[in-house]
Order: structure tokens, then sequence, then C-alpha cells
């Protein structure tokens, strides 16, 4: 039985089988690593901004809406909004 890590006897351990040539890498651009940091920077910010729930501006003003305007057929967010019945089935 061979070892996985070690090379067959009689091959130096540097060198590569002719049918399995190396393949270079590109080298990566400096625009691709600005890019990257601004992408970086953006999603960080918009993260900090959005777990201290801070605003970059002055909110909107926001008035409450009242319970039974809420909870009544075809109002605001009800249940009724996104269910009408009875859908069918198999």
């Amino acid at each position: 039985m061979t070892d996985a890590t070690r090379p067959p006897a009689g091959q130096p351990g540097n060198v590569r089988p002719p049918d399995r040539p190396p393949v270079p890498r590109p080298k990566r651009s400096i625009m691709v690593m600005v890019l990257a940091g601004f992408a970086v920077f953006v999603v960080g910010s918009y993260a900090a901004l959005a777990f201290t729930q801070k605003q970059l501006g002055p909110g909107p003003e926001r008035d409450e809406i009242p319970g039974d305007v809420r909870a009544s057929p075809g109002g605001y967010r009800t249940f009724h909004f996104w269910h009408s019945g009875y859908h069918g089935g198999k």
C-alpha cells in the first residue's frame, strides 16, 4: 500500500507529470480590490445602520392606525386581504 502524501519511488516531490501541467492563475487587478473594498464598506454601513436602528435624515411622521380599521374586512393589512376563502385542494 502506498502513502498518498509521498511521491512514488524514483520521482521527486515537485515534478508534475507531463499530462498535468501547472495552470497559471490570473492576477487580481487593483480595480477588483477597490470595488471589493467599496462593497464591504456599503454593506457594513447598511448593516450598522440597521443594527442600531438609526436614520440618516429626519424620519417621516408616522400616524397610528386604529385597530378597527386594521381588523375590518378589506382594511389595512388584514387576513381577508391575503385570503379570500376556500381555494380548493386535492
